[in-house]
Formats: C-alpha cells, structure tokens, sequence
C-alpha cells in the first residue's frame, strides 16, 4: 500500500479521464488515477458515473474502498449517497446492487487492486456518514497550526492500525506569523485531496481538484490560506503525529508552482492550467 512515488502536487483537471472496460454495469463509467501503488495495485482515484449506470448482481471486492460523493448520488446496497456523503465498504463485503439515476462524481481510495472476489465474506457492515450535517470539530490540537484555525469532521479512525480519514477546514486570511513557521513531517504517510477553495505552500497554490501523496519523513510547510480551503486528507501506515523542525521556513502567497512529480506525470510541470474547472 505505501509504494507510491511522491507526488506533490497536480490539479486532477490536468489528468485525462480513462474508460473502464467493458463489463456487468452499464453505461461505462470512467476513472482518473491520482496515484497508485504498483505492487499492490492500491490506488486513489476519481470516478465519474453516467447517467443510468448500474451494477447489479450479488458480488464483492477483495479490497476496502473508502468514498467520498463530491457530486451527485450514488445508491449502494439501497442505501442513498449524496454530495458530500462519505462511504467505506469492507474488504469482502456483500454488494447487491450499485448504481446512480443522475450520474456521480466520486473520490474513492482503495487498498488493494480492486478485483471481484471468488465470494463475499462475513465482514462489518458498509458505513455511511452525512458529512454535509456532521458538527465541525472547532478544538486547535497543535499550537503550531493555531494560524489556521483548522476545523475537523471525523470520517474514519481504524482501531487497529491507528489509520484516519477526515475533513479538515482551513479559514480565510490564514498566513504564518511573520511570514515564516516551522515545518511538520509525520511517521506515516499523508494523502490529501482539496475539495473546496485554496492552500499555498512550497510547491504553489493547490486549487480545488488539487492531490497530494507524501511518503513518510519528508518535511513540509509552512501554509497558508486567502479565502479558505476544505480538504480530505488521510493519513495511511499508522497513527497521525506532528513532528516538528527547530529552524523556520518562509511562506508567500505568491509561491509558483513546483511540484514534485514521478516520471510519468513530469510533463505537468509545464501544464497551464486554470482554476475554475471542476474535476
């Protein structure tokens, strides 16, 4: 699951939308890949659905898939997901039926290649969080980070390996005092995927649409934010922790962009880009 490169970051807009290959639901939905592990064929990505597709038949996968709508509905098991409703599902886990009358655009992280499995198997339910009537979490758990003023919504904290899933808000006019701060790394890796406004950091301004995947270790930071920003970030190995560097970085909200990017996506350096188009 954590053979991933570094990315850091690009805007999903510059991605080309891929087809899924024919199969049991119908019309074909299509997919972008913000990242992947190669190994293991972990993967997060955007899914759009057409208009009228669907899936039905008992089956199930042989990987957990978390989800969050950001737009439209999609329906799973007869339960209804609508935007900004957030989903995981159990690796093996009876599916009945899938499927969206309207169409869906849907962030979805698996943990594993997500073949369909030879049979279902006795597992937890599937979870479903109204994320849009969810309280946010107003309490500052880093003095660090009090710049901010991050709010948190609560999605999923595994009880075993520590691993979460969340909501966090960033408000307007947030910048590091004096225009310089410390920077945090964390003994896990950080996945985050910006659902609304904006954040500036060292690699430029990430948009809505905007991805990152950062393996364990790597210092970053300090950030800031004119207008807000909403984010759903993960954290993926083991238990969140906020590590910090003695010395200080500067920040400016005029930072260009320069990402760190694999092979495959080094020619998004050059991309142009503007804010404004959804997914």
């Amino acid at each position: 699951m954590l053979n991933r490169p570094h990315i850091e970051f690009v805007q999903a807009q510059m991605l080309p939308w891929r087809r899924i290959p024919p199969g049991a639901a119908r019309p074909d939905a299509e997919y972008k890949y913000l990242s992947r592990d190669a190994d293991t064929g972990a993967c997060t990505c955007l899914i759009r659905y057409p208009m009228g597709w669907a899936r039905l038949g008992d089956e199930a996968l042989d990987a957990a898939e978390e989800f969050y709508v950001l737009d439209g509905e999609l329906e799973l098991n007869g339960e209804r997901f609508a935007a900004d409703h957030y989903g995981h599902v159990p690796r093996g886990a009876l599916r009945r039926s899938m499927s969206t009358l309207r169409g869906a655009v849907v962030l979805t992280f698996f943990d594993a290649e997500p073949r369909f499995a030879a049979r279902a198997r006795p597992t937890e339910p599937a979870t479903r969080a109204d994320v849009l009537h969810m309280p946010w979490d107003m309490r500052v758990n880093d003095s660090k980070l009090a710049h901010l003023g991050i709010s948190r919504k609560d999605l999923r904290t595994d009880p075993v390996t520590g691993e979460r899933s969340f909501l966090s808000m960033m408000l307007p006019h947030s910048e590091p005092p004096g225009s310089q701060g410390p920077r945090e790394s964390h003994p896990v890796v950080e996945e985050c995927f910006v659902i609304s406004g904006s954040l500036v950091g060292p690699h430029g301004e990430m948009h809505a649409g905007a991805y990152f995947w950062r393996p364990p270790g790597i210092p970053h930071g300090p950030f800031g934010t004119r207008w807000g920003c909403v984010a759903l970030i993960r954290f993926v190995g083991g238990r969140h922790v906020n590590l910090w560097t003695a010395d200080e970085a500067p920040f400016d909200f005029r930072q260009p962009y320069q990402p760190v990017l694999p092979p495959d996506l080094a020619h998004l350096r050059a991309q142009t880009w503007l804010p404004g188009t959804a997914y």
